[in-house]
């Protein structure tokens, strides 16, 4: 079952799959307006949803349990955008971006 969230005004909502046999620690997400820390616990799938008033940069960290980690360069947003990204054992790809 999917659920629609409906992201805030002034928000950006990231979607993350996890396709990756690693444990992973923690996934970190930074902008301008947030820094947010997860726990994923074994889930394969997340949602972040955070502030952005007009242009901004986010960037995404992945943490293994071995220490391990892969991050992204910058990518560019505007409120109401809604990014899929994709983890994998060695990289986080964008799916689509809209």
């Amino acid at each position: 079952m999917t659920f629609e969230t409906r992201v805030p005004k002034n928000h950006v909502s990231v979607r993350f799959i996890i396709e990756t046999e690693q444990d992973i620690s923690r996934l970190l997400i930074t902008s301008d307006n947030s820094n947010q820390t997860i726990e994923l616990n074994g889930h394969k799938e997340t949602l972040i949803v955070f502030p952005n008033y007009g242009e901004d940069e986010f960037r995404v960290c992945c943490t293994f349990k071995d220490e391990t980690e892969i991050c992204t360069k910058g990518h560019y947003v505007e409120s109401g955008y809604s990014p899929v990204l994709k983890i994998t054992d060695n990289k986080i790809e964008t799916l689509s971006f809209h």
